[in-house]
Formats: C-alpha cells, sequence, structure tokens
C-alpha cells in the first residue's frame, strides 16, 4: 500500500553544501522545481563556510534559506537539534538531505529520524576518524549502522517514512541491465554469481603537502578510499552476489581479508628525488612543506590510498562465490601541475577507470567497463558526451555479454556488446546516456515518488535496510587491514541475515 497521494512539490532540506552538492544535488532540485515537483526550501553548513557558501547560494539559489551551525562529528549539541527542529517544521519541510562530511552522517541522520523526516543520505552511511588504525573504531562503522537502523525502524511505528542511500549505481541504467542478465541466468539455470572481479581507480594524484592538509576526500582523519567511493563498490557487489541468489542457496557469511596501502607507502612509490626530478628542484621544494622525515610521521595515522578486499561468500562452511575489490586513489590521472586547483571534487586531473567481470558459472560473464581518458568534466562538453560514448570519452560505458549460448535457449551468439545506446534503448531510459549526474538524479526520484504517494518502501531502489550486509563489510574491511597490521588473522566473518532487505 502506498502513502496518500500528493502532488505538491517535495520541500527539501540540504545538509552540507560542498562540492558533490554542488554538482549534482542543487542543479537537480532546480531542475525538478522547474518541473513544480520539488523546492530547496533551506541549506546548512559549518559556520567556517558561511562566506563563500553565502556568495554561492546568492548567486545560484537566493530563495533559500541559509543557517550555519558548528562542526561536529560525535552528538549533535541540544542547541543545533532545536535551531534544525524548528526550522524544519517552519518550512514544512519533508526530506533532509545528509551531504555532510561523513564523520557527520550518524548524527544528522538521527536528529533526521527523531524529527520524524524522509532522509536520504549521501555513501557512506557513516565512518570514524581513524577508522584504519583502531580497532574500536573500525567496529564503529557498523555500530553507527545499527543505530541509525534501530531509530528508523522506532519511527517506523508511529510513521511510515523512508531512508534513502545515495549509493547511485543502484539507479545506473547500466547496472540494472546487468543485474538484469544475472537473473535471466539464475531463472535460466538455478546457476547464482560464482565470482566477480571489480576495479575502480579515481585517477587522483595528491603531492605529499596535499594529502597532509587537504580537507575533501581526506587521508588525514585516519580513513580514505574505502570511505571515499569504496562503498560503492562493495555495495555492488552485494546486488550483484543478490541477483544471482535463490532459496537454498543463500550465503550464509561472508569472510573479509583486505590490505591497504597508506600514505607512507605511497611516498616509497615517488621520493622526493623524483618529484623534484619531474617538476624541477626549486618549484617542487616551493610546494612541498615538509620533509620526508616530517611527512612519514603525520602520515603514520592516515588512511588508505589504495585497498584490495578480497570476499569469499560461504555456506555450510564450503566456500561457494568469490569477490575481489580493487580500490585506488592511485592510478593513471591527467594531472601535470604541482599546486590544486580550487575544484577538489572533478578539477584535479581525476579520471575515472571502471571494471566489473561477473560470473554466474559456466553460463555467463558479464564484463562492465567505463573508462575516461580526459579530466574535463565541465558540462560545456554536454553535446560531446551525448554523441559519442566511445573508449576513453566521458561518456564511456559498454557491457559484454558471454553466453554458453548452446546450452541456453533464445541465445543465439556466444558474445554480445551493449553500447550506452543499446542500453538506453532496451532500458527505454527517460534521461539518455547515462550520464553520472543524470543518474545521481534518481535517488531525488525515488524520494519524490514516495513522497508523493507514487512508491512504496518495497519499492524503492536503496532504502536502509538493504544496506545491512554493505556496511558490515566495510566496517569489517578496516578490522581486517587492523588485524593485519597487528600480527592477527587478518580473517573478519559477517553474518548474512537476510530478513532486512527488501
Amino acid at each position: 500500500m502506498t502513502q496518500a497521494q500528493s502532488t505538491s512539490p517535495v520541500r527539501f532540506l540540504l545538509i552540507g553544501v560542498g562540492p558533490h552538492a554542488k554538482r549534482t544535488y542543487i542543479p537537480h532540485l532546480k531542475a525538478l522545481q522547474a518541473e513544480g515537483r520539488a523546492t530547496l526550501v533551506a541549506a546548512l553548513d559549518v559556520q567556517e563556510n558561511e562566506q563563500s557558501i553565502t556568495e554561492y547560494m546568492q548567486e545560484t539559489n537566493p530563495d533559500v534559506e541559509l543557517a550555519f551551525v558548528p562542526f561536529f562529528t560525535t552528538d549533535m549539541p541540544t542547541y543545533v537539534a532545536q535551531k534544525l527542529t524548528l526550522m524544519a517544521a517552519r518550512l514544512e519541510v519533508s526530506f533532509v538531505i545528509v551531504a555532510t562530511e561523513p564523520l557527520a552522517h550518524t548524527p544528522y541522520g538521527l536528529w533526521a529520524l527523531s524529527a520524524g523526516l524522509n532522509v536520504i543520505m549521501d555513501k557512506p552511511i557513516s565512518t570514524r576518524r581513524d577508522a584504519c588504525i583502531n580497532l574500536q573504531e573500525a567496529y564503529g562503522i557498523v555500530d553507527d549502522f545499527n543505530v541509525l537502523w534501530g531509530a528508523y525502524r522506532e519511527l517506523q511505528r508511529v510513521k511510515k517514512t523512508c531512508f534513502l542511500v545515495n549509493s547511485h549505481r543502484r539507479y545506473h541504467p547500466g547496472f540494472q541491465f546487468a543485474l538484469q542478465k544475472i537473473v535471466e541466468i539464475q531463472q535460466k539455470t538455478g546457476c547464482p554469481v560464482t565470482n566477480i572481479n571489480t576495479t575502480h581507480c579515481d585517477g587522483q594524484w595528491r603531492m605529499p603537502t596535499e594529502i597532509v592538509d587537504q580537507r575533501y576526500h581526506t587521508y588525514n582523519m585516519g580513513y580514505g578510499k574505502v570511505s571515499h567511493s569504496g562503498y560503492h563498490f562493495i555495495d555492488t557487489a552485494w546486488q550483484y552476489i543478490k541477483a544471482g541468489l535463490s532459496e537454498g542457496k543463500r550465503p550464509d557469511r561472508v569472510e573479509v581479508v583486505s590490505s591497504f596501502v597508506r600514505p607512507n607507502g605511497f611516498l616509497m612509490q615517488l621520493t622526493t628525488p623524483d618529484y623534484e626530478r619531474l617538476f624541477g628542484r626549486e618549484a617542487y621544494g616551493r610546494a612541498c612543506r615538509y620533509t620526508d622525515a616530517e611527512l612519514r610521521q603525520l602520515y603514520a595515522a592516515f588512511g588508505e590510498v589504495d585497498a584490495s578486499v578480497q570476499l569469499t561468500f560461504v555456506r555450510e562452511g564450503e566456500a561457494v562465490a568469490l569477490a575481489q575489490l580493487n580500490l585506488q586513489h592511485n592510478g593513471f590521472s591527467r594531472r601535470h601541475w604541482l599546486l590544486p586547483p580550487a575544484d577538489l571534487y572533478k578539477g584535479n586531473g581525476r579520471v575515472k577507470h571502471e571494471l566489473h567481470e561477473v560470473k554466474s558459472g559456466p553460463f555467463q560473464t558479464l564484463a562492465v567497463a567505463s573508462k575516461q581518458a580526459n579530466d574535463k568534466h565541465d558540462r560545456a562538453r554536454l553535446q560531446e558526451r551525448k554523441e559519442g560514448a566511445r573508449l576513453g570519452s566521458d561518456n564511456h560505458f559498454e557491457i559484454q555479454v558471454f553466453r554458453n549460448c548452446d546450452m541456453l535457449a533464445g541465445d543465439e551468439e556466444p558474445l554480445r556488446t551493449y553500447s550506452v545506446q543499446d542500453i538506453d534503448r532496451e532500458c527505454r531510459s527517460q534521461i539518455p546516456g547515462l550520464l553520472s549526474e543524470n543518474v545521481k538524479r534518481g535517488i531525488l526520484e525515488d524520494a519524490i515518488g514516495f513522497a508523493q504517494g507514487e512508491r512504496d518502501i518495497g519499492d524503492l531502489q536503496s532504502n536502509l535496510a538493504d544496506h545491512s550486509i554493505p556496511a558490515s563489510v566495510m566496517s569489517a574491511t578496516y578490522i581486517s587491514h587492523i588485524r593485519r597490521k597487528a600480527g592477527m588473522s587478518p580473517v573478519v566473518t559477517v553474518e548474512m541475515h537476510y530478513g532486512q532487505g527488501r
């Protein structure tokens, strides 16, 4: 049963006006407002950003009410909670978007639930300061999920709301297409997913001083790649596994083993003499504010640059599926300058390479690829993106489907390659081209559909209940690394409970 139908524009409060929000939520909400479907009524950020955020919002969204609060990462101060509650009630807010530093996700999420509001939360659901080096904080990641899940369930006793997690590949037509291919094989043969190999590289080359000082997608708070974009791929691996499951073939646990390259390892890959040779001794000397000895000392508590995660899915004591996740910041980049620009989200030479190879036993292999060669992701190149999705373009995305056609009725060829245009056509995409910015509108469509009574909880792509296993695996990834460094067994077991999912 869906909620009562309402066609009034859905009213949003945005918490966190950072680079991601400026590139995704704010433009999409502006477009939805023009369609009469949603409106951004208020935005909140930390006090130290008041001047820059005020100037930005006056230029782009002058009618949005602004508020500023101190930075915090644990309990929300009582007066901040009261301020937010009064604002939300006065402005008749329906949805809260939590797009803050992930250390603050849990207190903002708990406040929104206490106020009876619907939530959209950026990934990861949470992380913890020093999760890479402190066992208690690594366990705290799954504790945060459990606290939020408990508060959400309590709210459902008195009011039906949704709590959406912005793992946006769940809204990507290409990944939905891949999941459907997995389902087809499971239904035809009974075979689940048996092996996954996923690689994602941001192509971010950060200079040694930036690793210390940068405050966006930081390492200096004791977490890194796994807490940045890594959660997407833990979640995507779970979506692949889940798509191929059937009664009687569900794993009962997953064993997690991880290895990290952290900044001190990166410092050994490219040394000061290397940087001096590449950029010139004088130029690099002006750009680097620390000696190697100072860097090594500072880096000792920093988070991961790259991570390798091995997942073994186990049923009744036997391994039934393996997944390897290669999560990297350090890889092919277009950066060739020393000093970073103002835009640290997409504007520092960042280039995305993403590969997924998903096997369903002897019947099917899916190869999903998205590889860019350029780092200029501005919207001025929209027409070029629409016209071409070839290898290396900003919009490259293709799926190769290898099938045992002699065993499978209806499959005539052992290989079919699906381009962006093919996937658009087969998925009947409303917004063609699979552009990531457009895909990221999907969660807002889910939210508006729920608020207006067109979608029920079971129709939602990414409600909180279905993130129990990914959140637990993320926590276990940090625990495994810490145990390995301490000379203990790196194997961490996550029990798989299926009652919470969609």
